[in-house]
């Protein structure tokens, strides 16, 4: 999240100027030489009085000017220099919070973002802030604490809304995160993430029209690949094979290097038994991912229901060498044991599928003695 800008404070120092005066010189006495200066346009002296608190918020001022050009290191020296003459300025806590959140020392922002917080509580930035630095630090239920207090102060804070929805998505609380990103999306009605994280929490939650509508919704605002990949996971789930193929189509257009995007249509084209176009996409996936075990397994499906159980066999092993834990392989490794003959390796297969969780295995196992 882009940090919020701080106001620059405006200082204006009026300058005295103390001119010296021109003094007449004195004789000097007999066989004495005058030690009197004559005074000339060169003795004029000009002095600044600054207050410890004038020089404190000058160097706020340039902090924030650093910070604006990105310039963190002059940006966190005037923090420091602001803070140093005057250690309770706030603004200047939250300003060095916000230069050490951009280079990344998050227990350093988070301990400004504190101090900020000791002298305003109040402070809306700084526990917005105080929330980025505890997500960056894994600290996950202080971060939840720290939004909900900017929502609290201003419920029209959908950056907050939207954190808060990411960081409950991750706990795989997916309802309280899909209410959080629609809190989100109704500050900000272009919030193109607020409506593709809303389409994660609806997919998982089995809602998969409402997901392609949010992955819809999203594409209208930006273009990128990965929603129309998003978008075409839901089209298929929903039952709409040809709008699935059109959507990861179109991701694969617009990024022809996308592995996933190619597994993913393949996998559309297995369902339709498109079998030759199911085989090319898996084969592009595995030629730009070659650790990409899903492609391989998905593959041998489409090989064994083309009859050729040897190569089927042998990607669900590559899939397998990949992935040791990876279920339906092993549960299709099975299948393909079974029709060769090898009815103690298929047993020896569906069990190890069903110890890492494929609940389907528990059926072929019923058939072995």
């Amino acid at each position: 999240m882009k940090s919020k800008t701080i106001l620059i404070l405006s200082l204006f120092i009026s300058a005295s100027a103390i001119i010296g005066q021109t003094k007449s010189a004195t004789k000097a006495p007999a066989n004495k030489t005058s030690s009197v200066k004559k005074s000339g346009a060169h003795d004029t002296v000009k002095t600044i009085q600054v207050s410890p608190d004038q020089s404190s918020k000058i160097s706020f001022n340039n902090g924030l000017n650093d910070f604006a050009k990105g310039n963190y290191p002059y940006a966190l020296a005037n923090f420091n220099q602001a803070i140093n003459g005057n250690p309770k300025f706030e603004p200047a806590y939250l300003g060095r919070g916000n230069t050490r959140l951009r280079q990344k020392d998050y227990k350093g922002a988070s301990e400004d973002y504190s101090m900020a917080l000791k002298l305003d509580s109040n402070d809306e930035k700084a526990w917005y802030g105080y929330g980025q630095a505890q997500t960056s630090l894994g600290n996950n239920d202080h971060a939840i604490s720290a939004f909900r207090h900017v929502v609290k102060r201003n419920s029209n804070n959908g950056d907050a809304w939207y954190c808060l929805g990411e960081l409950l998505a991750k706990t795989g609380n997916y309802k309280d995160a899909q209410a959080d990103f629609s809190l989100a999306i109704s500050s900000k009605a272009s919030f193109t993430e607020a409506y593709n994280d809303r389409g994660v929490c609806n997919y998982e939650l089995g809602n998969y029209k409402a997901a392609a509508d949010d992955y819809r919704q999203a594409i209208t605002f930006s273009k990128t690949p990965e929603a129309y990949n998003n978008l075409g996971n839901a089209e298929y789930k929903s039952g709409d094979n040809d709008g699935a193929i059109g959507a990861f189509t179109e991701a694969i257009m617009l990024k022809p290097q996308f592995p996933d995007a190619y597994n993913n249509r393949g996998t559309v084209y297995l369902d339709k038994k498109s079998y030759p176009d199911a085989i090319n996409d898996f084969n592009k996936a595995i030629s730009m991912d070659s650790a990409n075990a899903y492609a391989y397994c998905n593959r041998a499906l489409v090989e064994y229901k083309m009859n050729d159980y040897i190569k089927a066999k042998a990607d669900c092993d590559k899939a397998i060498q990949l992935n040791p834990q990876y279920g339906n392989a092993y549960l299709n490794r099975g299948i393909i044991e079974e029709m060769m003959r090898n009815a103690k390796d298929a047993c020896a297969d569906w069990q190890k599928a069903a110890l890492y969780g494929v609940a389907k295995a528990n059926d072929y196992i019923t058939d072995c003695k």
